[in-house]
């Protein structure tokens, strides 16, 4: 336990956030019930009052994005304070308590098992319920990110992950928005990073289903990803 506690202390979980007033606390409360020191939530330009609950919390790392610049953004600047504060793990998890926070402790345990320095948490590794339409975006955005990075996996669209000090040093995001999922990946294969993965649970209500990609979205993120000039 104590190898453990010394673990959570060298990492940083970054909360990309965006209008979460109803649910970051759970979330929040959660991470600090599992004993982890060093919360960060990236305020992305919220409407509502995601930044005063942040606040009432107390005891979290509180940055603010003046306007909303998109996830893909709001992570690269958590992962860059992260750093700055001499991370040695940095780990990243939805706002919307979609996923389980204990999964993390699952994650690190995992990250230091398969010797990787980028470990995806996988929805699909493992029995959830997962609506039909998540099942279909996530399927197309596995091809694509099979034809953008040479790796399959089976969650490319997964934001609970956890990576090492040294893959972060080497990551730039360059898509701000939910793209920037696979653009990690794609990084982590142009630095020969080891990628892996570990089954996670995930819980889907109305809310959080009224959240995250649409159709409208997803084929933006395609149109952005497959665009011929950019790399």
């Amino acid at each position: 336990m104590k190898r453990l506690k010394l673990c959570l202390e060298e990492v940083f979980v970054v909360i990309p956030a965006l209008n979460e007033q109803n649910r970051i606390l759970s979330v929040l409360q959660k991470l600090k019930e599992l004993g982890f020191p060093n919360i960060v939530v990236v305020d992305d330009g919220s409407t509502d009052l995601t930044s005063e609950q942040v606040v009432s919390e107390g005891n979290v790392y509180l940055l603010q994005h003046i306007i909303n610049l998109g996830p893909g953004a709001s992570t690269m600047t958590g992962i860059e304070f992260a750093l700055l504060k001499d991370a040695s793990y940095i780990a990243t998890i939805d706002a919307d308590h979609q996923s389980d926070p204990e999964d993390l402790i699952v994650l690190l345990k995992e990250i230091r098992r398969q010797k990787a320095d980028l470990l995806i948490g996988s929805r699909f590794l493992k029995k959830n319920s997962i609506p039909l339409i998540r099942v279909f975006y996530n399927f197309i955005g596995n091809i694509v990110s099979y034809f953008k990075t040479g790796i399959f996996l089976s969650d490319s669209q997964s934001g609970l992950k956890v990576m090492t000090r040294s893959f972060a040093e080497k990551l730039y995001i360059d898509y701000n928005g939910f793209e920037f999922c696979i653009d990690i990946i794609k990084k982590a294969r142009l630095n020969r990073i080891k990628v892996a993965e570990a089954p996670i649970n995930v819980r889907y209500t109305p809310d959080t289903m009224s959240k995250g990609q649409n159709f409208g979205s997803g084929m933006m993120m395609l149109g952005r990803l497959l665009n011929p000039f950019r790399s």
